[in-house]
């Protein structure tokens, strides 16, 4: 069997690791016809991907995965492979710009042009790849696409790189984030439950950079916070897990925000994957993972009070980080191997 990977995704990208991974677990060949948008800019981008798909249409394949970010490839893979193409949106564009991250409001042109590209894509495609149910029904409502058209895929991990790691943790008790710094993240947040703890010898190690990233620098500089927090800034995704490892405890979102009920994000598979103790955002999408909600340390939502209560919990109490690290694992083994999802899927897309 032969799946097509189409676009002008990021191949090192988390989302699209998982799923290359998870065909070729389950014996499929996968091919690449791929355009980098940093080498082919505007519309040459397109132009280019069409002259490589017109190759490739004389060798015949079982799928077309158009991949993360699909949504301006979509209309080029309906005309170029026809109506069979699976569409991997994995976020909307409209809702991370205009609700999320807060870049232009709803009715700008911008906006508009979102909105337009999410409906347009997810219609245009044979099934659409989300990772919740609260996300699929986002899309239902927001765009008014068929219920029928969408399958269900979480994120997960590649466990290739994120995995169980033999070595000592930090002499100092430290807390792990790694993020882009998107307002769904709930920096800030984090930043103030530092502040609650700035007298327990804690360590809070903030790994990456993005939109709030001067935000929370100068957040950590107003309450004097900078023997407690500590600012790597980028670094490869494959050092992230040398640093998770030596945590004790790994951190997920926290933010206010619409997205953040609708989403669990890839931190938070990467240490299920590790096998690490894991405090994250009480959401209902948390609740539709099997086993998720007794695997994680569960916090409200914008709370730096119960945030800061939840790390000191886990500081005195080793064996439950134990418990929830094993049991975190064991959902990732039950539930969230890429092999495992990809299966899933190709049932139900077979039905």
């Amino acid at each position: 069997m032969k799946v097509l990977f189409f676009g002008i995704y990021d191949p090192k990208y988390a989302r699209n690791r998982v799923l290359r991974e998870g065909f070729e677990r389950n014996g499929w060949t996968v091919t690449e016809v791929r355009v980098d948008p940093r080498e082919y800019r505007g519309l040459s981008k397109y132009w280019q991907l069409a002259k490589l798909a017109m190759r490739a249409r004389r060798e015949k394949f079982d799928m077309v995965l158009v991949c993360f970010p699909g949504q301006t490839v979509m209309p080029l893979a309906r005309l170029l492979f026809g109506k069979r193409a699976v569409f991997d949106a994995f976020l909307s564009l409209y809702d991370s710009n205009v609700f999320d991250r807060r870049v232009y409001g709803a009715w700008s042109i911008r906006g508009r042009r979102d909105w337009l590209l999410d409906a347009w894509s997810s219609r245009l495609a044979w099934k659409v790849l989300l990772e919740t149910n609260a996300h699929i029904d986002y899309f239902v409502e927001t765009f008014h696409v068929p219920r029928e058209k969408f399958e269900r895929i979480w994120i997960s991990a590649d466990d290739t790189v994120f995995k169980p790691a033999d070595v000592p943790e930090e002499a100092r008790f430290t807390v792990h984030f790694h993020g882009m710094f998107i307002p769904l993240q709930g920096v800030s947040y984090i930043i103030r439950a530092a502040a609650l703890l700035r007298d327990e010898d804690i360590r809070f190690r903030m790994i990456g950079a993005g939109q709030d990233f001067d935000a929370a620098k100068r957040l950590v500089a107003e309450l004097k916070l900078e023997d407690s927090i500590e600012f790597t800034g980028k670094v490869p995704v494959e050092k992230v897990p040398e640093y998770m490892a030596k945590a004790q405890v790994v951190l997920g979102i926290f933010g206010d925000t619409p997205k953040t009920k609708r989403v669990i994000p890839n931190k938070v598979y990467e240490a299920m994957a590790m096998g690490k103790a894991i405090i994250t955002a009480d959401t209902p999408v948390v609740h539709e993972l099997p086993g998720a909600a007794e695997a994680l340390s569960l916090v409200p939502v914008a709370d730096p009070q119960a945030l800061a209560d939840a790390i000191c919990a886990l500081k005195d109490d080793e064996s439950e980080r134990q418990r929830l690290g094993s049991a975190a694992r064991a959902v990732f083994d039950r539930e969230l191997l890429p092999e495992y999802m990809v299966k899933n899927l190709l049932e139900a897309l077979k039905s």
